[in-house]
């Protein structure tokens, strides 16, 4: 009795451990290209929840890493990745859709303009090692797909694609109503996904904003908080000033909630870049917030590429108003000299052009 109960507890555990292994390969092989089948949505992501990283690379050695973390999405280096251009590539995955195969006889063809010109996408997602009944076993992240993107088609509704396992059926994918190529939402630049937020701060939590005007010191002003409702208002000799406009002193410090900067000066030389740090600052901005954090905005000139002269003298203009770009200029950010930011006046025009003159009755 005891030797029979002994067989089919050994015939059981044989059982099991087969059934275990069918499954586990089976599941293995559908994730690492294995059985993979044509249909319409294979190049897209069942659940964008679930990605976490995305590694894009080009045929021009450029290569951005993306990964999800508790901030948000980062690049490697940790450098925040501005939502937006995430969120559209996230909405992109999700939604691929498969319009038709390439006709075989263009296969051939095809597979060499890809292995020439192709973005390599990675995706990596939590997923199981393998799923029994219903229940997912060992879940970590992996890679789930291998997706390379190819030209446009001749109509421009389109690219041509790739998926990995499944090279012998490159085909053209598309997304439902949109009309237009989506390789540009693959960039491989890493300037493309860096977030331009420069300042955001809430009006409720500026303690202290000092202006410091240095082509005209009497402009300068400080503005300090009394309570979440009251403001109080200083100029250049640290002297109260008795009655000012409340509504533009709001909306001064409402200009800080969101400022995204241009770009970043990239074509500058050490020269350059040394005459425009020690000649061309015209407005130092300093912001203390009310838990004793600050921020530091050195605001610089931008010299003009162009000469200007008087319509009837033929002079040359040499006053500071032709001197300077009157549409962008230079800043640093708490005194970073390494890193140059590019502004706009029409983001920034309040900040850096408000006077005390303006504030004051």
């Amino acid at each position: 009795m005891k030797k029979k109960t002994l067989i089919i507890l050994i015939v059981s555990i044989i059982a099991v451990v087969g059934l275990l292994t069918f499954v586990i390969y089976e599941n293995l092989s559908l994730g690492k290209n294995g059985k993979l089948e044509y249909s319409e949505k294979m190049f897209a992501c069942d659940d964008s929840s679930t990605v976490k990283r995305i590694f894009i690379a080009d045929m021009a050695g450029n290569t951005v890493l993306l990964q999800r973390g508790e901030k948000g999405w980062q690049l490697e280096d940790s450098t925040p990745a501005t939502p937006e251009m995430v969120n559209s590539l996230l909405a992109t995955l999700m939604n691929l859709r498969v319009d038709r195969p390439v006709p075989a006889k263009q296969v051939q063809n095809m597979n060499r303009v890809m292995a020439a010109s192709a973005i390599k996408v990675e995706v990596y997602e939590d997923a199981p090692a393998f799923t029994l009944f219903g229940h997912p076993f060992f879940v970590k992240e992996q890679k789930v797909k291998t997706i390379y993107i190819g030209p446009a088609t001749q109509e421009n509704t389109g690219n041509y694609a790739m998926l990995e396992g499944m090279e012998e059926k490159p085909c053209i994918i598309y997304l439902p109503g949109f009309r237009g190529i989506i390789s540009p939402r693959f960039s491989a630049l890493k300037q493309d996904w860096v977030s331009h937020q420069l300042l955001s701060t809430k009006p409720t939590r500026i303690q202290t904003l000092e202006v410091f005007d240095c082509h005209n010191n009497d402009q300068s002003f400080t503005i300090q908080k009394v309570d979440d409702r009251h403001y109080d208002l200083y100029n250049h000799e640290g002297a109260k000033v008795a009655q000012y406009d409340t509504a533009r002193v709001f909306n001064l410090l409402a200009e800080f909630r969101d400022k995204k900067y241009q770009s970043i000066s990239i074509g500058l030389d050490r020269d350059q870049k040394q005459n425009i740090l020690q000649n061309n600052l015209f407005k130092v901005i300093t912001l203390t917030d009310t838990q004793g954090q600050t921020i530091k905005l050195n605001c610089y000139f931008m010299d003009d590429s162009y000469d200007y002269y008087d319509n009837e003298t033929g002079d040359k203009l040499t006053d500071i108003e032709h001197l300077y770009n009157q549409d962008r200029f230079y800043a640093t950010l708490n005194d970073d000299k390494e890193k140059l930011y590019i502004l706009q006046y029409f983001v920034f025009g309040r900040m850096v052009q408000t006077e005390l003159s303006h504030l004051a009755r």
